[in-house]
């Protein structure tokens, strides 16, 4: 077994820091789309919700393949 270099623990950490954040993003989305029918203002926190997320997970994606190197 190989150990891990230096740049691969620190690619690790800032896509599992990465992940956090989508799930805090998807966390508010989800709530902001429940309360939806309360008040319109959340529906403008709600929407952009699927496309932030989508480009945190590219992020992540780039960050993992930077590090595997």
């Amino acid at each position: 077994m190989q150990a891990k270099t230096s740049s691969q623990h620190k690619a690790e950490l800032t896509v599992v820091v990465i992940a956090l954040l989508a799930f805090v993003v998807g966390l508010v989305g989800h709530l902001a789309g429940a309360s939806f029918a309360n008040s319109d203002a959340f529906g403008y926190i709600a929407a952009p919700i699927p496309l932030i997320t989508g480009l945190i997970a590219f992020i992540a994606y780039k960050v993992a393949v930077k590090g595997d190197h």
